[in-house]
C-alpha cells in the first residue's frame, strides 16, 4: 500500500434503531497524521458523511448503480466507462456549494479540481468529452 495512505473506519452500533456507540479507529497510517489531516478538513473527526453523500450522488446519477433497480449493466466496460464520466463531471464541470462561498457568502463557482489546483476553471462538456485520452 502507498506509505502516504490513511485509512480509518467507524463503526456504529445500534440499538432499537438508535446509535448508541461510534466507534473509530485507524486501520492503516499513522493516528498522529490523521489527527493531523482532520485539522485540514471541515469535519474535524473521522466520519463517513463525505464517502456516503459520494455515494448517494453516484446512485442518482447512474441507474445502474442505484439499489433495487431493475436495470442490469451489461457490460463491466461500458459501467465503468460511465462512471469515469460521473466522476469527471462531479471534480471538472459541477462547481460545489461548500468550494464555491467564502468568508464573505458570494457564490463564486468552484469544482473540486480548481480547489486542488488541477485547473484553473470550471471544465465544459465538450472540453471533457475532447480531451484526449489513450486508447484501451
Amino acid at each position: 500500500m502507498d506509505a502516504d495512505l490513511d485509512y480509518a473506519t467507524v463503526h456504529k452500533t445500534r440499538q432499537n434503531g438508535h446509535v448508541i456507540k461510534v466507534e473509530r479507529k485507524v486501520v492503516h497510517g499513522n493516528e498522529q497524521q490523521v489527527l493531523a489531516r482532520l485539522e485540514k478538513s471541515p469535519s474535524q473527526t473521522v466520519n463517513t458523511a463525505y464517502v456516503e453523500r459520494s455515494n448517494l450522488d453516484w446512485r442518482l446519477w447512474d441507474a445502474h448503480l442505484a439499489r433495487k433497480e431493475p436495470t442490469v449493466a451489461r457490460s463491466m466496460r461500458w459501467l465503468k466507462a460511465k462512471f469515469a464520466i460521473c466522476v469527471a463531471c462531479y471534480n471538472l464541470i459541477r462547481p460545489h456549494e461548500t468550494l464555491s462561498r467564502g468568508k464573505d457568502r458570494i457564490f463564486r463557482p468552484k469544482t473540486p479540481a480548481m480547489a486542488a489546483g488541477v485547473t484553473n476553471h470550471r471544465w465544459t462538456f465538450t472540453e471533457l468529452l475532447a480531451y484526449p485520452t489513450p486508447c484501451q
